[in-house]
């Protein structure tokens, strides 16, 4: 079994051996996205629209496959600095099971119930053949998307984060290559559109899942068939108790954005596939601080399981200040080039409109929603998930929705994007407040 041990050793050294390669595969997979919107962008705004209604849908499932990707690389980083492999192993074997049978539950009740979904969505019937095409498809194969997330984070939680950024750079390089050709048939491959897409993108995560298996089973050794059999009880009890309230904070996100959607629906399907496009440029610029966070739950799980709390503090502090230094530097760059990004995507006048928006309004609360970022992921290291659905809770529905209705009315788009950047700063100061509290630095 090969893990890292991260009660030891430089701190900042540490977090940045564990980033850099999470930077790259979490780049890897974003940068589908963005080829997917890029390409979809070629064939009209209908298609574009289209795809952006299907973002909410999308996010909850990856919502779900994180929530138990959280619970599992908490209790696995806990049980690593406890030596105890066995349930170790126990703890990765059941992760995947939940979610699998999670994600087949979810493809079921969506495929099933796919107009009504979008119709609540505020999609325009005469988009539903357009989204009929991507989520036929991307319902099918849903189940291949959630496994190899659940299997990075058990990875993760041993401290070894290059074998997930293998998998993930194997994802996007097989999506890339294929996007193209599906969407557009080339190379005697049928003409397939949206559904060319959806298709590529499950072939992707197929290869994933196999390569995830087999780091697993055969190489880390962390899964084997007694440890499906063995501690159910205790391991689905053990990995729940978190993945719950994890999977709560991460519904929320999609929760709001899919009233998002449909708040801006009410402005035109251009003003949603700017949201769509502006929402792909946002994840790359956010990135490094989503790979941070990412690792941030396995480095303080085996130091708080080793009552190393000066180290926790630590941690939190240098991330902080990269967070501060980042976030601002990304702010400057999309104020200057923000609607020259745009236009790469689409050029029409009222989809560069609410993107260029967007980009100009928000991004100077990234510094915010990255604390929130990290510091719900800290929270989620230590086994009390509590204070990170708090976070979520209080800036998604307690503070931006509320504005969001409010703004909206009174000033269209711009009031609603600016009650996205007013929640992640509210909420971000009182993140900051918990942080210092948590290692009785408050």
């Amino acid at each position: 079994m090969i893990k890292k041990d991260l009660t030891t050793g430089d701190v900042g050294k540490h977090l940045y051996d564990m980033t850099v390669p999470m930077i790259w595969g979490i780049l890897s997979i974003m940068s589908m996205n963005i080829v997917d919107t890029f390409y979809v962008g070629q064939l009209g705004t209908e298609p574009l629209a289209a795809m952006g209604f299907t973002i909410p849908i999308v996010s909850i499932l990856l919502s779900l496959a994180f929530g138990v990707g959280i619970g599992a690389s908490s209790v696995i980083a806990r049980a690593i600095g406890a030596q105890e492999i066995d349930k170790v192993r126990s703890y990765t074997a059941h992760s995947i099971l939940i979610a699998l049978c999670i994600a087949v539950t979810f493809a079921m009740l969506g495929y099933h119930y796919m107009d009504e979904i979008f119709t609540l969505l505020g999609a325009p019937k005469t988009l539903f053949p357009l989204i009929h095409q991507f989520m036929d498809i991307w319902f099918l194969g849903s189940f291949v998307v959630v496994v190899p997330m659940v299997g990075n984070s058990a990875i993760r939680a041993s401290g070894n984060t290059r074998i997930p950024g293998v998998v993930m750079i194997s994802v996007a390089i097989v999506n890339i290559i294929l996007d193209p050709i599906l969407i557009f048939g080339l190379f005697g491959f049928p003409r397939m559109e949206l559904a060319g897409a959806a298709l590529a993108t499950v072939i992707s995560y197929s290869i994933a899942l196999v390569i995830g298996l087999y780091f697993l089973t055969v190489k880390l050794k962390f899964v084997s068939l007694a440890a499906f059999l063995s501690n159910i009880g205790h391991s689905w009890w053990s990995i729940l108790r978190i993945s719950l309230p994890a999977t709560g904070t991460n519904l929320i996100a999609p929760f709001s954005i899919s009233i998002t959607t449909g708040l801006v629906a009410v402005h035109g399907p251009e003003a949603v596939a700017g949201f769509a496009v502006a929402s792909r440029i946002e994840s790359i610029c956010i990135v490094i601080i989503m790979a941070l966070s990412s690792i941030m739950g396995p480095f303080v799980g085996q130091n708080w399981g080793a009552q190393r709390q000066d180290r926790v503090s630590q941690a939190l502090r240098i991330s902080f200040r990269f967070i501060f230094v980042w976030s601002l530097s990304a702010s400057a760059l999309l104020l200057l080039f923000g609607s020259s990004l745009a236009s790469l995507f689409n050029d029409h006048p009222k989809v560069l409109e609410s993107t260029t928006m967007y980009l100009w309004m928000v991004p100077v609360s990234y510094v915010f929603l990255g604390i929130i970022m990290t510091s719900a992921s800290a929270a989620n290291g230590t086994g009390d998930p509590k204070p990170s659905l708090i976070m979520s809770f209080l800036r998604l529905i307690g503070v931006y929705l509320p504005l969001a209705f409010i703004l909206n009315q009174q000033f269209g788009l711009p009031g609603l994007y600016a009650a996205t950047s007013a929640a992640n700063i509210i909420v971000g100061l009182a993140a900051l407040k918990w942080s210092r509290t948590l290692t009785g630095k408050g």
